[in-house]
C-alpha cells in the first residue's frame, strides 16, 4: 500500500518565523508546525518521525570531569574544572564563572548536567575561592581583574587547554559559544555579552566577545554602586537569560529579590528572557554554590530552570537538536521578548 510521507532534514527547516516570544514548550510545537510538505514523495516505506529529546532527558545523561591547571598571562596559574560529554566529539563551549568565594565543583549539579546535554564546560577557579589556597583574601581590584581574565580564558581557551581536550577525543566548536555565571560570576558572564561595568580605577572597559552567542546569568546582582548601573546593561548585545527567585535575597546586600531583575529590565528589548522561581533563594535551596540537602520543590525548580537555560542556549547557538521544554512547572514564571 502506497502512502505519502515527508522527510525534511532539520537543518532545512526555516525557523526564522520563530523569532519573538518563546514560552514554555512552544518551541517544540512551533518546529513541528514549521515543517512544510516540501520534499514529500510517494513511497511504500514508512518513515519514522524525527525524535526530539526533551531538555530533561538531555540533562539526565552522564559526563566526565577534567582537572587542569592552565597557564595564563605572565605565567599565572588558573585551576580549571572542565566538564565534558561522555562521548568523544565536537561540542559547543560554555564558559562558566562561579559566585564569590565558591568553586566550580560546587556547581557540579549544574555543570555536569550541561556537559551531559552536549556541551564542553570550562570553569576556572577564581582567586577569591575559599578553595584557591591564598593565605589572605585578595584585594577586590585583583579579584575583579583576574576574574575577567579567567573568563576570557574560558571563552577563548589556549592550545594548552584544547590539547588536553584533544587527548580525550574532544574538540570545541568555535562557532557555538555561551557565557554563563552565578551571582558575582553572572556579571563576569554578562560582560562578554556586551554589558559595561565600572572598573576599580573608575574607567570602563569594553569586554564584549563577538563570538559569544548567548548569556545566562543565575542571580546576577542588581545595580552595585561603583561596579555596574542600569546603563551598564543597556549595552547587552547578545540574547541574555536572567534566572532568579522570589526568596533570592542576601541580607545587607540584596534585600529585595527584584533587584536581580535589573540585568533583564534594563537590557535592550528583543534579546531578553527572565525566569523566576517561587520561593527560590540564591542557591536554589543548596543545589549549588553553598551546597546542602535541598527540598523537593527546590530540586524540581532547579531542574526546570536548568532545562530552560539549556533550551535557551541550544536555540541561540543554533544547535540542530534544540531540546523540547514540555509543559510549564508549578512555581515558575517565564517571559521572553
Amino acid at each position: 500500500m502506497s502512502s505519502l510521507h515527508c522527510k525534511v532534514p532539520m537543518a532545512a527547516i526555516d525557523t526564522s518565523g520563530l523569532q519573538g516570544v518563546v514560552r514554555r514548550g512552544r518551541l517544540a510545537s512551533a518546529l513541528v508546525v514549521g515543517i512544510t510538505l516540501a520534499g514529500c514523495a510517494t513511497t511504500d516505506q514508512r518513515v519514522a518521525p524525527a525524535v526530539v529529546s526533551t531538555c530533561a532527558e538531555r540533562l539526565s545523561g552522564t559526563s566526565a570531569e577534567i582537572s587542569l591547571t592552565a597557564t595564563a598571562e605572565n605565567g599565572r596559574k588558573v585551576p580549571l574544572t572542565i566538564f565534558v560529554p561522555e562521548q568523544a566529539g565536537t561540542y559547543p563551549l560554555i564558559g562558566f564563572s562561579h559566585g564569590a568565594f565558591a568553586s566550580p565543583t560546587r556547581y557540579r549539579a549544574m555543570l555536569a548536567s550541561l556537559a551531559a546535554a552536549g556541551y564542553i564546560v570550562i570553569a576556572p577557579m577564581h582567586i577569591d575561592s575559599e578553595e584557591f589556597g591564598l593565605p589572605e583574601r585578595p584585594a577586590p581590584a585583583d579579584t575583579w581583574r583576574t576574574r575577567n581574565l579567567d573568563m576570557a580564558l574560558a571563552l577563548d581557551p589556549t592550545a594548552e587547554i584544547t590539547g588536553a581536550l584533544a587527548e580525550r577525543g574532544m574538540k570545541i566548536d568555535p562557532e557555538r559559544l555561551a557565557s554563563v555565571g552565578h551571582s558575582y560570576g553572572a556579571i563576569m558572564a554578562q560582560l562578554p555579552g556586551g554589558a559595561m561595568a565600572t572598573e576599580p580605577d573608575g574607567s570602563q572597559v569594553n569586554r564584549a566577545n563577538s563570538a559569544v552567542d548567548a548569556v545566562v546569568g543565575w542571580s546576577p546582582p542588581g545595580q552595585v554602586p561603583g561596579m555596574i548601573s542600569a546603563e551598564g546593561w543597556g549595552t547587552l548585545a547578545k540574547p541574555t537569560l536572567t534566572i532568579t527567585g522570589t526568596a533570592d535575597i542576601l541580607p545587607g546586600f540584596i534585600d529585595d529579590w527584584r533587584a536581580h531583575k535589573a540585568s533583564h529590565d534594563y537590557a535592550p528589548q528583543g534579546n531578553r528572557a527572565l525566569w523566576v522561581g517561587e520561593g527560590i533563594d540564591h542557591y536554589f535551596g543548596g543545589m549549588f554554590g553553598r551546597e546542602k540537602p535541598a527540598t523537593a520543590s527546590s530540586q524540581a525548580l532547579f531542574r526546570r530552570a536548568l532545562a530552560v537555560s539549556l533550551n535557551f542556549i541550544d536555540r541561540h547557538v543554533n544547535r540542530a537538536d534544540v531540546c523540547a521544554l514540555g509543559d510549564a512547572s508549578a512555581g515558575e514564571s517565564y517571559q521572553e521578548d
